[in-house]
């Protein structure tokens, strides 16, 4: 055997066995390192190492609130534009954040029978876009869904008071259709409104209320189709109450309010009926007839008594309509 380790060859690879057979055996199976172990480790540490300062980072928060956007998850998109907003309202893309959270809200309305807080959301939140940031880029949109919104709301509004009132609770029906008379007026609902509110007083007995919205449907919307609905509604109740007349007003414009939620006094009626008195709050008035006149405007109801309601309402305007004889109880035309 001794002479083989006189061969070169075979002398440089023992060295060479023995060297790597003495370099594994000083790792144990525990103590070998691993290089998939490693970078876990290191991952791991790089994770934690930044996760507080990347939740405030204003990027990290907006990309992750543009994913949950584009994914349609709403409910996590505005969590984390909130957060932006909380966190950076100073930053060039808060009115970006602003509206993409008004946006978030807005695209969570389903139809008008179901839960209106998102369109009251949206509404809100559109709002502080346009109070927030003044003249920014997205205001001109912001004031086009904010009047979505109010149009949804009205006609929600308006389902409700139709439903209440085909189940004859009437008193929730007028709440409903007051509302949108009051809060929206400009709206196509509050036409609509308007008749409806008279038809509730007509089943509530309250047939001077009744006739009152009727003639505003009729002269403050003459070329609206529900004009129509109005007409026929004044002849049935003067068919049904001739002597229907109300109190003279001071001169203003013809503005009923007939909110049934304000302690607001109205105006005296004849004949006062139970339901005028238990809506009112008041105790029954019978008030003074007013002076009859032959004379009525054109274009106008001309009352039982022969008095004009454009008279006893119209401010003083030197372009009124002229004077028409007409019978008592008829539209002037």
């Amino acid at each position: 055997m001794p002479h083989v380790f006189r061969h070169p060859v075979t002398t440089l690879l023992l060295a060479v066995t023995s060297s790597l057979t003495l370099g594994c055996s000083m790792f144990s199976d525990n103590e070998a390192p691993s290089p998939a172990a490693g970078a876990e480790r290191t991952d791991a540490q790089i994770f934690v190492g930044d996760t507080i300062e990347m939740n405030y980072d204003p990027n990290v928060i907006l990309k992750r609130a543009e994913s949950f956007h584009e994914k349609e998850g709403y409910v996590e998109a505005i969590v984390e534009y909130q957060h932006f907003l909380d966190l950076h309202r100073n930053h060039i893309l808060a009115p970006y954040a602003q509206y993409r959270l008004a946006l978030s809200h807005f695209k969570m309305i389903e139809t008008i029978d179901r839960d209106m807080t998102p369109v009251k959301k949206a509404q809100e939140e559109f709002r502080a876009l346009i109070n927030g940031f003044p003249a920014s880029q997205y205001e001109a949109e912001a004031r086009v869904k904010i009047r979505e919104c109010q149009r949804l709301l009205a006609q929600n509004y308006l389902l409700v008071g139709t439903f209440y009132y085909r189940k004859e609770q009437y008193l929730a029906a007028a709440r409903r259709f007051e509302k949108i008379i009051d809060v929206y007026p400009s709206m196509e609902e509050a036409v609509e409104a308007k008749l409806q509110l008279a038809r509730t007083y007509q089943k509530l007995g309250a047939l001077a209320w009744a006739r009152e919205w009727a003639v505003n449907l009729v002269q403050q919307h003459p070329r609206h189709q529900l004009r129509e609905d109005g007409l026929k509604l004044l002849a049935a109740i003067e068919k049904e109450k001739p002597n229907v007349m109300m109190a003279s007003r001071p001169r203003g414009a013809l503005q009923p309010r007939a909110s049934v939620n304000q302690n607001v006094r109205r105006p005296a009626f004849f004949p006062a009926t139970p339901a005028t008195a238990a809506i009112n709050g008041a105790p029954t008035q019978v008030p003074q007839p007013a002076s009859a006149v032959t004379d009525c405007q054109l274009g106008s109801w001309c009352g039982e008594t022969g008095m004009s309601l454009s008279s006893a309402f119209a401010p003083n305007n030197p372009r009124v309509p002229p004077s028409v004889t007409c019978r008592p109880g008829t539209w002037c035309q």
